[in-house]
């Protein structure tokens, strides 16, 4: 069925969604103990417009994966301190030039993994991002210094509704199904040089963008 047609309709709910979020945070402001959350949701409420406007280009093209994952981070930030979670830092290697096929779903698989590594450092910890351009692959791998993976349930990790913890099991299903809907493969590991997991990506490259000529 062609979903096309919905594309219109389904902006113009979110456009009143972000409308209603802006509301909240400008009377959150009107507090200062409030205003570094009302920062934060105005902050979400522009890269929800952003990604929105992304849904009527063409799935055929490519993002900058250094720009997604630097939206990622910021989101990830930015609901810690909502929340008031324990600190998290990131320390990221990737090659600059690196290119993701598709469109903003690959926030999506970031996002879902940094949380996952979130609820595995309950006190706190690092995330390690590393992606590299490995012929006509991407390989992009995600370490955290957490409690890692048990070992009863590594293996079904992807499968809906299995969990390491409270969540609800569907975070890493939806990264899995993303990654090979882009024809690439995911898998989940624990580290070998210190305690925490690690999560493996590798995705067919996007050509490379040819600069413009004057």
């Amino acid at each position: 069925m062609n979903e096309a047609p919905a594309l219109p309709g389904l902006l113009h709910d979110l456009n009143n969604i972000f409308q209603t979020l802006v509301a909240a945070a400008d009377l959150l402001s009107e507090d200062p103990r409030w205003q570094p959350v009302s920062a934060a949701i105005l902050r979400s409420v522009e890269r929800g417009r952003h990604v929105a406007l992304t849904l009527q280009s063409s799935r055929g093209g490519a993002l900058p994966f250094h720009t997604i994952l630097s939206s990622a981070i910021a989101f990830v930030e930015d609901a810690r301190l909502v929340t008031r979670g324990p600190e998290i830092r990131f320390q990221c290697h990737a090659d600059r030039d690196i290119e993701l096929p598709g469109n903003w779903a690959w926030e999506r698989v970031l996002i879902n993994l940094f949380l996952n590594s979130m609820r595995a450092m309950p006190q706190g910890g690092l995330i390690e991002v590393d992606g590299r351009r490995c012929g006509s692959a991407v390989r992009i791998a995600i370490r955290d210094t957490g409690c890692g993976i048990p070992a009863q349930v590594l293996e079904n990790l992807f499968e809906p509704g299995v969990s390491t913890g409270s969540s609800s099991g569907l975070g890493l299903h939806v990264v899995k199904s993303i990654v090979e809907e882009y024809g690439g493969s995911v898998r989940a590991g624990n580290r070998d040089d210190v305690p925490g997991a690690e999560f493996c990506i590798s995705i067919p490259a996007a050509p490379r963008t040819q600069p413009a000529h004057a």
